[in-house]
């Protein structure tokens, strides 16, 4: 019995050009689909980084409070209308309200920060604070950004009043008056410190030679080579520590204070 071809009838090869059209526009389809959602997502983008660009940014300095202590230090700084006070008097103001830490701080900041703008801040206005307050940090800072200015009469004052304790015989008293010394970053108050170490005690030439190194320079150099080899480790280690500090700064160093000898020391402010 012969076998007999069977031929694909029209139908049905309609129907496979069909399905192969159908295939064809569906792999079409994805592709531009996809080509779609990669250029929108190009655009977004885009259009992002063009938002974030155009919004304007928050940051500290003139003219913006990021915290409360910025918007008293904006405040304090800051001339309003109706009020004829100069920026002095509303800083003796501002502490007599209250003299917390906090707000010691932040006139301490504001002292420093003009330290060079006279205008702002004139030499009159600090000597006559000085004279208003008593508080040791709102003194030091004032008598500090005087000396920045030139002008270390104050600075002489505020140390000559430590001078005594640094003879006493209450150890508490004589580090007490070596920490405010050292936190001047005077060499006025070098001077008043480099004698103490002839003194015998280790901890106490410890205390005097971490103040030194905060306010001394070469001049005081020859008195430390004498630690150099003391029988206790800690002293003749921090004897070469301030030596090495000191022999790299000239004899005018903190005859006159920089900005940065006034920032060192400023009490913190708490945000």
């Amino acid at each position: 019995m012969s076998m007999q071809k069977k031929s694909p009838s029209l139908s049905t090869v309609l129907l496979a050009l069909l399905a192969l059209g159908l295939v064809g526009l569906l792999v079409t389809y994805y592709r531009h689909t996809s080509e779609l959602e990669a250029k929108v997502g190009e655009l977004e983008s885009q259009l992002y980084k063009v938002q974030t660009l155009a919004e304007p940014q928050q940051v500290a300095g003139p003219g913006v409070a990021s915290s409360p202590a910025d918007r008293m230090l904006k405040d304090l700084s800051t001339r309003f209308i109706g009020d004829p006070r100069s920026l002095s008097e509303k800083l003796r103001d501002f502490l007599k309200e209250n003299s917390d830490p906090q707000r010691v701080a932040i006139a301490c900041k504001l002292i420093a920060d003009l330290a060079d703008n006279q205008e702002a801040l004139s030499s009159q206005e600090l000597n006559w604070l000085y004279q208003q307050d008593a508080k040791p940090d709102i003194k030091r800072v004032v008598a500090q950004v005087l000396s920045r200015r030139g002008d270390n009469t104050l600075l002489d004052s505020y140390i000559a009043q430590y001078k005594p304790s640094l003879s006493s015989n209450n150890p508490d008293e004589r580090q007490t008056a070596l920490l405010e010394l050292g936190k001047t970053r005077y060499l006025g108050a070098a001077n008043f410190i480099a004698p103490l170490l002839g003194e015998k005690d280790p901890v106490l030439l410890q205390n005097v030679m971490l103040a030194l190194k905060a306010t001394g320079n070469e001049s005081h150099t020859p008195k430390l080579k004498t630690l150099l080899n003391h029988p206790d480790e800690s002293v003749s280690w921090l004897a070469q520590d301030t030596l090495d500090a000191l022999e790299v700064l000239s004899k005018k160093a903190h005859a006159r204070l920089s900005n940065a000898d006034i920032a060192a020391d400023l009490p913190p402010i708490m945000e």
